[in-house]
């Protein structure tokens, strides 16, 4: 059984994130420059130990993932996987809090505690089971034992990791440029968490 060691890093951040909007897959938005900022002083504190054991690096095809690839991982070639985007946050696309606020169709979501779908969003099960398919592409060979670095989307971290650890979904929020790691165990068809963390790659041992 191949053992694989995924880390999964959110990108840096928007100007949607700044203002605490739901971005996600219609709006294409580049790092802000407080992104650009963070990324690089994030790389310039990342121990040699960390890049050591990185066999490969993938991020999702949007202009926030790569660009944020690009920033900590500038001496690797990128391997753009497109099932690594964002998620459609339908009603909520673009919004945030102050424009949603005493909007009935947001007052039920929030007291569904996030549970219930959001209209014309994208379906948690359809984002998990997109994510699941990209992170398949990343692993690769499945008999090849190998530590692999993906910078992807908040919605595709929630997913995956709730999906492989029987966490609920909300436990997995993830702050710009924050990471988790992923042990994983596969016999080739099935796939295993034996142990998830957050990492602070500011303070890699």
């Amino acid at each position: 059984m191949a053992q694989k060691k995924v880390y999964l890093i959110r990108h840096g951040v928007t100007i949607g994130n700044t203002e605490k909007r739901y971005i996600g897959v219609r709006n294409n938005q580049p790092l802000c420059e407080q992104g650009i900022k963070e990324a690089e002083e994030l790389r310039s504190r990342i121990p040699a130990s960390f890049y050591k054991q990185i066999k490969k690096v993938y991020c999702g095809p949007m202009i926030r993932a790569r660009e944020t690839a690009r920033i900590l991982f500038d001496d690797r070639e990128l391997n753009v996987i497109d099932e690594f985007t964002e998620t459609d946050f339908g009603y909520f696309e673009g919004k945030n809090y102050n424009d949603l606020n005493g909007d009935p169709v947001y007052q039920e979501w929030i007291n569904s505690n996030g549970e219930d779908p959001i209209p014309g969003a994208e379906k948690r099960e359809d984002l998990i089971e997109r994510s699941l398919t990209g992170l398949m592409k990343a692993l690769g060979d499945m008999t090849e034992d190998e530590c692999i670095a993906i910078v992807c989307h908040c919605g595709n971290i929630m997913g995956l990791l709730s999906h492989l650890t029987g966490e609920n979904y909300f436990h997995f929020m993830t702050k710009n440029l924050d990471c988790w790691f992923m042990d994983l165990e596969t016999d080739g068809k099935n796939i295993v968490a034996t142990t998830y963390d957050r990492v602070d790659l500011r303070n890699f041992a």
